[in-house]
């Protein structure tokens, strides 16, 4: 009498290693793909407040102290800025939509006048375009806004960089303006007293 084999390859896939090695494998693959969809959910590292520090930044003239705070919720970003210099204090946020290709914001003040005798008035707006790079540690905005100057009105384009340093601990606020030569840079530490 004939009695047939089995066929080898399916005992060996029914196998308990081969058949661990297929679960295995499944669910590393699973969890892989399933990585880039958390990270994005996950707030960036730059998240948090952070201190202005003179020793490593750029003359900050007309003030002397800046607090920056940067939240995320959702799509919203919105970055808060508190200038000051003796009794003179400053405040402003902007918020942007991060699903938007382009946000149009409020611009009535333009903190950011170093002598040069360049001003927001009230009722003006910048363009700001926000984008993340190198998985989200450094934040780009490019503004386009309008400033009164002796001269007349004039278009000014300010391409912001905010860096997250490797360990965390650091934010470096590189600012190139298209009406000066070299950039301004901002450092901050973050800001321990606040989480």
């Amino acid at each position: 009498m004939y009695r047939r084999k089995p066929f080898k390859g399916f005992r060996l896939f029914l196998s308990i290693p081969s058949l661990m090695s297929f679960f295995r494998y499944t669910l590393l693959l699973a969890v892989l793909s399933g990585l880039p969809a958390i990270a994005a959910e996950m707030p960036p590292a730059l998240v948090g407040a952070w201190k202005y520090d003179p020793a490593r930044s750029t003359e900050l003239s007309p003030w002397k102290s800046y607090d920056l705070t940067i939240q995320l919720e959702g799509n919203t970003l919105t970055l808060k800025r508190r200038l000051g210099w003796a009794r003179r204090d400053y405040a402003d946020a902007i918020s942007l939509d991060l699903s938007k290709s382009e946000n149009v914001v409020p611009m009535p003040f333009w903190p950011d006048n170093r002598h040069i005798g360049a001003y927001s008035t009230e009722g003006r707006t910048a363009r700001v375009v926000a984008q993340w790079l190198d998985d989200r540690r450094i934040l780009r905005l490019s503004t386009d806004l309008i400033l009164d100057a002796q001269q007349g009105p004039r278009a000014v384009n300010i391409l912001s960089d905010y860096k997250l340093s490797a360990n965390g601990r650091q934010l470096t606020l590189t600012e190139l303006r298209s009406t000066r030569n070299r950039p301004v840079v901002y450092v901050f530490t973050r800001d321990a007293a606040k989480p």
